[in-house]
């Protein structure tokens, strides 16, 4: 092969090495794409079968609440999702449904019902029900870091069940096996800032 001859085939070679190269960096980016497209379709999914489920039937059974007679029309459960997102660190987004038992009077309290993201759509499993021991008259829910986040107007033991008298916010972890609460403020609604717990 004389030294004209081998130049043209390195150059080849090279013309040969980056079309393979632009090649494979489309591949990955067209795989990056469509990867983004496919997890954004997942999750839009799971929402979409969230948002199907019949979430007053689920959490009914777990309210335990008095039962009707024939002709209460006011008993009416009622549930919305106040929060979506990973509190289980599996990957898998959990629900967050709050509800409470239906009252001709007074309201009752309202708890927040978090169901595995790993369960199946038909048959949500309950993690635990948080909040259930303050008398929640509101009740806003957020997740962040992994953890879940309450607060609410919040009916104290000295106060009618009409009347709201703190604002209490809680803070839940996921130990694995249940729902820890790791952090507990109140404040009179009166007051400014955070007071003492009182009980």
């Amino acid at each position: 092969m004389d030294s004209t001859t081998e130049h043209t085939s390195r150059r080849r070679a090279r013309r040969s090495g980056a079309r393979a190269s632009a090649v494979a960096l489309a591949a990955a980016a067209l795989t990056t794409v469509l990867g983004a497209r496919v997890a954004d379709a997942t999750t839009a999914s799971l929402a979409g079968q969230a948002d199907q489920i019949d979430w007053a039937s689920v959490v009914e059974p777990e309210l335990n609440c008095l039962k009707p007679r024939p002709n209460d029309h006011w008993y009416v459960v009622r549930a919305r999702v106040a929060a979506v997102g990973d509190i289980t660190r599996d990957g898998r987004r959990e629900t967050i449904v709050v509800s409470s038992c239906p009252s001709p009077t007074s309201s009752n309290p309202l708890i927040a019902f978090v169901y595995d993201g790993a369960a199946k759509p038909s048959v949500p499993h309950l993690l635990g029900k948080l909040g259930k021991d303050r008398y929640f008259k509101s009740l806003k829910v957020a997740i962040r870091g992994g953890l879940v986040h309450l607060r609410g107007k919040v009916v104290s033991e000295r106060a009618p069940n009409c009347c709201p008298d703190l604002t209490v916010s809680q803070t839940y972890r996921w130990d694995g096996t249940k729902f820890r609460r790791t952090a507990e403020d109140d404040s009179h609604l009166l007051s400014a800032g955070p007071g003492p717990l009182t009980g």
